[in-house]
């Protein structure tokens, strides 16, 4: 269920089901749970769908941003409603996403509120998640993204423009024009649909 990623980078296990751009490292952790659903692979795979694949996916990606933010692990182990609240969390990431890129206007207000503590030493400064289980990573991904509006990035993630797509993608463009996660796939057949719903238009 791994992907390597570039470079011997760690691994993707959502995103690398797709043939998406991927983050850089520092936004890893959201683009993945973004992409823990989609619907451009058949037969379609929820990654969040049981407990059982949810914990393979966080026994993966968790000890990976601890290792890169130089914390502690908190081994996250999901229990009760954990499953809802990690899928409830993923819905509110995408609508974050969505909303920044102009793609859901309607769904602006949505917000990913947590809490964190900021740590400062003789050689760095770092916000450390609070919290426990899904709290605790329901901060990190704020964390992340707190961190990414800093460096103007995160507003390259974002979610494919297709209704059938909708996949998490990291713009690379130089003026962060890109509306689909991959133009071949997703943007030449819904150009070539709006050309023929404006043909018929004039012909009418």
């Amino acid at each position: 269920m791994t992907v390597s990623g570039l470079a011997g980078e760690a691994v993707f296990p959502a995103s690398g089901r797709f043939s998406t751009s991927l983050a850089p490292e520092e936004l890893r952790l959201s683009q993945e749970l973004a992409n823990t659903v989609g619907r451009t692979v058949r037969p379609a795979v929820d990654l969040l769908h049981d407990r059982e694949r949810a914990q393979a996916w966080l026994d993966v990606l968790i000890p990976d941003w601890c290792r890169r933010h130089e914390l502690a692990d908190p081994r996250i182990v999901l229990t009760g409603t954990d499953l809802s609240r990690l899928r409830a969390l993923r819905d509110d990431l995408r609508h974050v996403l969505d909303a920044r890129a102009g793609g859901a206007e309607g769904l602006a207000g949505t917000a990913i509120t947590s809490g964190a503590t900021v740590s400062v030493s003789a050689t760095r400064a770092v916000l450390v998640p609070t919290g426990t289980g899904v709290s605790w990573l329901t901060a990190a991904v704020a964390i992340e993204c707190l961190l990414a509006t800093g460096r103007d990035d995160l507003r390259r993630l974002k979610l494919c423009r297709h209704p059938e797509c909708r996949l998490g993608f990291y713009d690379r463009s130089k003026n962060n024009s890109g509306v689909w996660h991959n133009t071949a796939k997703c943007g030449n057949p819904a150009n070539v649909r709006a050309f023929r719903a404006r043909q018929r238009k004039t012909a009418l």
